[in-house]
């Protein structure tokens, strides 16, 4: 619509330029003569081309050239030439045509001057743009970057340079950290000014690409800085440095994690696994050693925890997973484990699952409650053992005392009876009867530890050995009683009467085991090749003695009667190659009375247990079926002969 406004205006002018054209020569005929028609349509031309345009123009040039000759009596006079009024006009039409050649080219160079202008006014407009786009980038941008100039001055800084620079930069200045002693390495090796990336990159041409530098500010602190920097054209060079203080922290307090996490993973103190479902695919040296099962175990994805859970625990672990879906974390409970080589372990789990909502991934905490076990059960015997000695004790002390009465009374009337006497025999077996009693009642106050000590200083070994042809005695045909006595041992604190009767008791509970096997027909157990004393083959009691330094990991792994502490110990060992016995019994044979013997009185080993937990001693009881019995028990050194100690501390046991 405009465009054809515009025309519609174009040719109004044109038609205003003819009229025009028309009305000047009969205006100016009077005073011009003939050659006035041509010469007042050159302005109505001129009107035309430069308000319409090159085409108006030409229209113009006609419509006149047309009108001169339809008025040519009007316009021109009567005097004028037809030749000149030809020559004129076709002068006219060559004059009007260069007019509008004229006009045209002018009006093309303007609106190419007019676009050229708004095109440039376009481009800085966007230019400028440009421009605030990239100041507001810089400036807001959180990486300093620094640019530099050839003689190392500061061409431009953002605001985060200086922030990390800490003091101004403004163009002109220095380069900030090319002091000496400002640069460090990440290792704290110094840098010399040169080393800066910046400096590398004005002086070398280098690309600096992510490297981790340290930076002393001006107001005293370090910043770990990671920079990037590469020359540019005229000279000069680009610098952008991150602040990777914070990163650096972070990444060190994630190693300083991490590194807790797995030295608390592969402790020995505890085991720890993780797996997905019910398979394990991770897991520490101490639960793979806690369940019998190898790193291969784990490689293969072997280790599936249905199949080594008894199933009276399916329970349990059906609650520990609903707690992990539910909450992310089960409660702590105990189950049992059934190991590679078919144990049963008590044990402590608690969990955790990785993902929250989820029972699977998951790690778990396994404590391994076989020592607990083993300390529970020690406590209890002993716990059995002060209260049956209490009760024992004083059993034995009330009856002591009526025995002193009958004993002095029956021998004062022996004393008073010839012994040609008929009444004197009843009297004697009164007194041997009465003697037996007080032995039994000996026996007790031992093992309740309240018999009458006199504790010195006394050689173990001495005083076995005075005792030696005792246990010879004590044996029958067919059993052998050795002695392997070490010489120079450490004195202990001990009654050497006390030490004696314990002795005296292992021997003959060895012999009676010996003794018993050899009346049977047959060996205890059917075990080819066990070393087990038939109906002619003679049996073995052995009798020996050592030093030894005990510590904490002989304690763990020893099945101790008493609880000791580390420390030097002499130790006396009894051992047998008799039938050996059973948990069940091993775990009954220190409980006065009780005995495997048809005439036995079961106040031996009861008796033995007294004395050795009388002198804070401990004992160690290895015996299986088929394997005999080995009783091992351990008396403190004194300490003042404790640097005679001479025996290695690591000697250890295998409890059967």
């Amino acid at each position: 619509m405009e465009k054809v406004t515009s025309r519609i205006g174009s040719y109004s002018v044109a038609v205003l330029a003819v009229a025009l054209g028309i009305a000047l020569p009969l205006v100016t005929k009077p005073f011009v003569g003939q050659s006035a028609p041509y010469l007042s349509f050159i302005p109505a031309v001129l009107l035309s081309a430069w308000y319409g345009g090159f085409i108006p123009g030409l229209v113009t040039t006609g419509l006149l050239t047309i009108s001169t000759m339809i008025l040519d009596d009007v316009l021109f006079t009567s005097g004028s030439n037809p030749a000149a009024r030809a020559f004129g006009g076709f002068m006219f039409v060559i004059v009007s045509l260069v007019v509008c050649l004229v006009i045209r080219a002018m009006r093309l160079a303007q609106a190419a001057a007019l676009q050229a202008a708004d095109l440039a006014r376009t481009a800085e407009a966007s230019a400028q743009a440009e421009r605030d786009r990239l100041n507001a980038i810089v400036r807001d941008l959180p990486v300093g970057i620094v640019i530099a100039t050839r003689n190392g001055k500061v061409e431009l800084a953002n605001p985060a340079a200086v922030e990390i620079h800490g003091a101004p930069l403004r163009p002109g200045d220095d380069l900030p950290f090319c002091q000496p002693a400002s640069i460090r390495t990440p290792s704290g090796e110094q840098l010399q000014p040169a080393s800066w990336p910046l400096e590398r990159s004005l002086r070398n041409g280098e690309t600096v690409i992510n490297e981790e530098l340290d930076i002393l500010r001006t107001d005293g602190g370090v910043r770990a800085l990671m920079i990037n920097s590469r020359p540019l054209r005229n000279s000069a060079a680009l610098a952008t440095y991150s602040d990777v203080t914070s990163l650096r922290a972070a990444q060190e307090a994630l190693r300083g994690s991490e590194a807790r996490l797995r030295r608390l993973f592969d402790s020995r103190i505890i085991g720890v696994v993780s797996g997905e479902d019910d398979v394990a695919l991770e897991a520490n040296d101490s639960f793979l050693r806690m369940l019998g099962f190898s790193r291969e175990d784990l490689k293969n994805r072997k280790i599936v925890f249905s199949a080594f859970t008894p199933p009276e625990y399916s329970t349990v672990d059906a609650r520990a997973g609903a707690q992990l879906a539910e909450r992310g974390f089960s409660d702590p409970f105990e189950k049992q484990f059934l190991t590679n080589d078919g144990r049963l372990v008590p044990v402590m789990v608690g969990a955790i699952s990785f993902e929250p909502g989820k029972a699977s991934p998951w790690i778990a905490w396994v404590l391994d409650l076989s020592e607990h076990r083993k300390l529970e059960e020690r406590l209890r015997q002993a716990a059995k053992a002060e209260s049956i000695g209490m009760l024992a004790g004083g059993v034995a002390h009330d009856f002591n005392n009526l025995l002193t009465i009958i004993i002095g009374n029956a021998s004062m009337a022996a004393m008073m009876i010839p012994e040609d006497s008929r009444g004197r025999a009843p009297i004697d077996n009164a007194l041997r009867a009465a003697e037996r009693a007080a032995d039994l009642t000996r026996q007790l106050l031992a093992y309740a530890g309240k018999g009458r000590f006199v504790v010195r200083h006394i050689d173990v070994s001495s005083a076995i050995s005075d005792i030696g042809q005792l246990f010879g005695a004590s044996a029958p045909d067919g059993v052998d009683v050795q002695l392997d006595l070490a010489p120079d041992l450490p004195m202990v604190n001990a009654d050497v009467t006390q030490i004696q009767q314990l002795v005296m008791n292992l021997v003959i509970n060895g012999v009676e085991s010996l003794a018993d096997q050899s009346d049977a027909d047959q060996p205890c157990v059917d075990q080819p090749g066990a070393d087990q004393p038939g109906r002619n083959q003679p049996g073995t009691v052995r009798v020996s003695t050592s030093a030894m330094e005990v510590n904490e990991e002989f304690l763990r792994s020893a099945d101790l009667v008493e609880n000791l502490e580390p420390g030097h110990y002499v130790r006396v060992e009894v051992s047998d190659n008799g039938c050996g016995m059973d948990a069940d019994t091993r775990v009954r044979i220190f409980d006065p009375f009780f005995t495997t013997k048809f005439a036995g009185r079961g106040l031996g080993l009861a008796a033995a247990a007294g004395i050795v937990r009388a002198h804070q001693g401990g004992m160690i009881v290895q015996s299986a079926p088929g394997q005999g019995s080995t009783f091992q028990i351990f008396l403190p050194a004194a300490k003042a002969e404790a640097s005679s100690l001479h025996v290695p501390a690591d000697e250890s046991l295998a409890v059967t």
